[in-house]
């Protein structure tokens, strides 16, 4: 009997542990035991620290106002957001009957959260440390200060660190990238702008000495994405007086940005019907432009910005700008050397190997059996048909060079090699290749930009010139 009763007490204990672990293990399932016992509809009021000093937040009507500034323009839904975050944290554990309250950073609370509801009810939670071997948070109420509650919730990681976090911030502008006709960007040194030439359809860059050469599309298209793509990282102040603190009372750049923008026409009425034979109009558009002037650095290396007419200064990434700030007119230089449309290709003169050689190309509408006309090209020189396959294959590779890179410091103390002149409907330009160094040829494009080319592709451009006398 004296073995059963054992068997029997040890038995009790077993289940009284188990069932406690399961208990536990249900607790932890659910999420935890609620540590607030309050609804975030119903507060009315909180406050908590920021620094050294308390932000406090009071509702007035269904709006949230800032206690300290009556001007602040808070983020309604960042105040609910941050309310419910505040008070759907669960603890882990509770500690009762705890004493030495600094073993859990209690007595001196990293922070202290105020909250009042509608019925005049005050909760105060004190935001203790956190342990290091477990990751846990420790926190504590005021009314019960000797239990502390055990949490994964860090609640200094949920509360903002800088009262502009609840403001409510501006948009950066909304443009789109494929919209952009211009972007200027001055600064004290390597100032430029880019333009949109809409006869020619191609991007112009003009350097701080006035001149304007064609410029690289895919180099301006990649700036005027990330200019378009930018978006604020922080607001640092709503309204600032002294610019100065931001660095930008003398802004170290300044970014103009005109676009187009269609106007939204008015919808007909139903009764009005439209003729589906009629081709559609070209959507009617308005030019808009903002400039962002660019300030100081913060210790990240983020920038300091504000757009005109806005006392809202912001923060953005130092890679939004990197591309605007460190480029000069020379970046978007375009690669061409002398391309050539053959549409309008009427003559090209070549200088090469002490000779000077012309070639005319000709073309000439012939009608069909069918009715129909097709465009008949010839190429001659000094009145000598050439073979139109051989003659295409040069002009088609003069017309296809580009540049590596391209440096108004370049210089060659050779004379050129070959030197290719050509006149078209519109144009005459000419372009030169002078050997520069075992692997390239410094070229001389049509705007008269120095750049380098690859050697080979000088060496088959000479071969398919040659060919065509061969």
């Amino acid at each position: 009997m004296i073995y059963l009763a054992v068997i029997f007490v040890l038995l009790l204990l077993l289940y009284l542990f188990l069932k406690n672990r399961n208990e536990k293990a249900e607790e932890a399932e659910s999420g935890g035991m609620d540590v607030i016992q309050m609804d975030a509809s119903s507060i009315v009021n909180f406050s908590f620290k920021i620094g050294d000093n308390f932000a406090e937040f009071s509702k007035d009507g269904d709006e949230w106002k800032n206690q300290e500034d009556s001007e602040f323009p808070v983020d309604q839904e960042a105040v609910e957001t941050l309310l419910n975050d505040l008070l759907s944290f669960t603890a882990e554990r509770k500690l009762e009957d705890v004493d030495g309250l600094s073993e859990y950073g209690l007595e001196d609370p990293s922070n202290t959260i105020r909250l009042t509801d509608e019925s005049g009810t005050e909760t105060e939670i004190l935001v203790g440390s956190r342990n290091q071997s477990t990751g846990d948070y420790y926190v504590s109420l005021a009314e019960a200060p000797n239990t502390v509650y055990v949490t994964a919730s860090d609640l200094s990681s949920i509360l903002p660190g800088s009262v502009m976090e609840l403001a409510e911030s501006e948009a950066y502008p909304a443009v789109s990238s494929s919209d952009i006709v211009e972007i200027q960007v001055k600064k004290a040194r390597g100032s430029y702008t880019l333009a949109y030439e809409e006869e020619e359809a191609n991007w112009s860059v003009t350097g701080e000495d006035g001149i304007s050469y064609s410029a690289e599309y895919q180099q301006v298209s990649s700036l005027a994405s990330t200019l378009s793509g930018m978006v604020y990282s922080g607001l640092m102040d709503y309204n600032a007086e002294d610019l100065s603190v931001y660095g930008l009372d003398q802004p170290a750049a300044e970014i103009y940005i005109r676009y187009k923008e269609e106007i939204e026409e008015e919808e007909e009425d139903s009764g009005t019907s439209s003729d589906s034979s009629e081709e559609e109009e070209e959507p009617e558009t308005v030019e808009k432009n903002f400039t962002l002037y660019v300030g100081n650095q913060d210790e990240n290396g983020n920038y300091y910005v504000r757009t005109e007419g806005s006392g809202q200064v912001h923060r953005v990434s130092s890679e939004s700008l990197s591309s605007a700030l460190e480029n000069n007119s020379v970046s978007y230089w375009s690669r061409e050397i002398g391309y050539i449309s053959m549409n309008n290709l009427k003559r090209v003169e070549v200088s090469y190997g002490g000779e000077i050689r012309t070639i005319e190309r000709h073309s000439e509408e012939q009608e069909q059996e069918d009715g129909s006309t097709e465009t008949e090209v010839t190429y001659t020189s000094g009145g000598t048909l050439l073979d139109e396959d051989k003659t295409e294959d040069f002009l088609n590779s003069a017309s296809g060079i580009s540049a590596q890179s391209k440096d108004p410091s370049l210089s060659a103390s050779e004379t050129a090699e070959i030197t290719i002149t050509v006149e078209t409907e519109s144009e005459t330009f000419t372009v030169s290749y002078t050997p520069y160094d075992e692997n390239f040829y410094l070229a001389s494009d049509k705007e008269g930009r120095p750049g380098l080319v690859n050697k080979n592709s000088v060496s088959e451009l000479i071969e398919a010139y040659q060919a065509v006398w061969s």
